[in-house]
């Protein structure tokens, strides 16, 4: 989908304001002892109350308005009330908020962080920053004319440059109306010269782990686990891809330096 109407673009901008802002306060909750169902209805109530719903939230599905992500877990972690968080944790949260206008169309703001609860080791918290840094280095060329190829790449080298394993099965996406969409952006090389156009918005997310690159679907059918139970981090942001410039980050927080 390539967006040209600035009436689409502002409700884009809407949904991912919400996102952001609402991720923020729940990396301030984060917390030894608070459960990963306790941030889920946070979630549900700081969308909801900015005037969006949860995109999640009975997507295909799934059953909460976030995914909560610990440790191995990768991606689509299910909130639980008996999953509490503890020192030396990291947490990926992974939201969505929905923008729908009286035509039925949905405008949607998606991004995801991992954070530390408490203290954690060294070695988590260089995972932690060298994947920040590589979906900031993928941002940083995402623009009209760049192939998906120039996006992934830098952010292999980044991880190669560590020695993560990197996600393959999983990636960034497109988003339109029905939410995910072509193109899929993945996380490194595959001689993929497909280019990005000016007007559309896509969300670029790399996934690293401190193991090997290896995972698999847990019985829920949801969430996804590193097969050496290494943890892993996720991080993600919605852009509008720009003509000749660095594209407008859609889910940027409230204080996020970048």
């Amino acid at each position: 989908m390539i967006v040209t109407v600035d009436a689409d673009i502002d409700l884009f901008r809407k949904a991912g304001k919400i996102a952001g802002q609402v991720l923020e306060e729940l990396m301030n909750m984060v917390t030894p002892g608070i459960t990963t169902w306790e941030l889920d209805v946070a979630a549900e109530k700081l969308i909801r109350d900015a005037g969006a719903v949860p995109t999640f939230k009975g997507y295909r599905g799934f059953p909460a308005t976030i995914c909560a992500s610990v440790n191995e877990e990768v991606v689509h972690g299910i909130p639980s009330k008996h999953k509490v968080l503890k020192e030396g944790d990291i947490i990926s949260m992974d939201i969505g908020a929905t923008v729908t206008r009286d035509k039925g169309q949905n405008f949607i703001g998606d991004t995801a962080v991992t954070v530390a609860v408490g203290k954690i080791s060294p070695r988590l918290e260089k995972l932690l920053e060298d994947t920040k840094a590589a979906l900031y280095r993928g941002m940083e060329v995402a623009r009209s004319g760049v192939t998906l190829d120039e996006i992934g790449g830098p952010m292999e080298d980044i991880a190669k440059a560590n020695n993560y394993g990197i996600v393959r099965e999983y990636g960034g996406h497109g988003i339109g109306y029905s939410y995910h969409e072509d193109p899929i952006i993945l996380n490194y090389r595959n001689g993929s010269r497909t280019k990005l156009k000016a007007g559309m918005v896509v969300a670029l997310e790399p996934m690293f782990n401190l193991g090997g690159d290896r995972v698999r679907l847990k019985p829920d059918n949801w969430t996804v686990v590193t097969t050496d139970y290494k943890p892993s981090a996720h991080f993600e942001h919605s852009l509008l891809i720009m003509e000749g410039q660095s594209p407008e980050i859609l889910t940027r927080r409230p204080h996020e330096v970048i």
